[in-house]
Parts: C-alpha cells; sequence; structure tokens
C-alpha cells in the first residue's frame, strides 16, 4: 500500500473517531437529562449506532484485506470467532485472544 492513500485512510478514521466523540459530549450537554436516567434519549441511540458502525466498518476492512489483497481464510476465521465471541458478550479481552489463538492455531494447521 502506497503513503498517500494509508494517509487519507487513517485521517479519516481519525475526523470519524473524534466527531463521534465531541458530537457525543455536545449532545449528551445539551441533552438536559439525569446521567441516572434509565431510558436512553434518541441522540444516545444514534451515537451508540454510530460508534458500532465505525468499529464494524474497521473490523470488516481488516478481516477481509491485507494491504490490497485479500487475506487468508484463517484471518477470517479467527476474526469472525472474535466478532461471534462479542456478540455472546464475552469480555473484550477474552474476544481477542480467542479470535488470535484461532487464527495461529488455523495457521499453525497449514491454513494460509
Amino acid at each position: 500500500m502506497s503513503v498517500f492513500p494509508f494517509l487519507v485512510a487513517l485521517a479519516g478514521l481519525v475526523v470519524g473517531t473524534y466527531l463521534l466523540r465531541y458530537v457525543g459530549v455536545r449532545i449528551g450537554s445539551l441533552s438536559g437529562t439525569d446521567e441516572d436516567s434509565e431510558e436512553p434519549t434518541v441522540a444516545r441511540l444514534w451515537m451508540d449506532r454510530a460508534t458500532v458502525v465505525l468499529i464494524c466498518a474497521v473490523a470488516a476492512t481488516t478481516m477481509v484485506f491485507e494491504g490490497q489483497d485479500l487475506a487468508g481464510p484463517s484471518r477470517i476465521i479467527g476474526t469472525s470467532v472474535g466478532i461471534v465471541a462479542a456478540i455472546v458478550k464475552v469480555p473484550l479481552l477474552i474476544c481477542v485472544i480467542l479470535g488470535m489463538a484461532v487464527c495461529a492455531g488455523l495457521r499453525l494447521l497449514g491454513v494460509a
């Protein structure tokens, strides 16, 4: 991968992450609700969804592509195991370790 597309992608990720954080703080301060409130506001729901979409986009691109080529099946399967573990509410550290372990095990077995 050449330097320019990498820097453009990095800048987009940085700007998107910063905007999500900034808008979340601004909306939270303007909502006028208690932090202990049980019912989330519409703005909070949209910010939560936007965060999930940003994280999923990064995960999908790193899961499927290695540079400009497609990643091997071991990476795709390992990442999928980590995602499934996250869906069933396993702690994040365990999700990452499971994904890495499955990927490494498959590579040891010769799955490219």
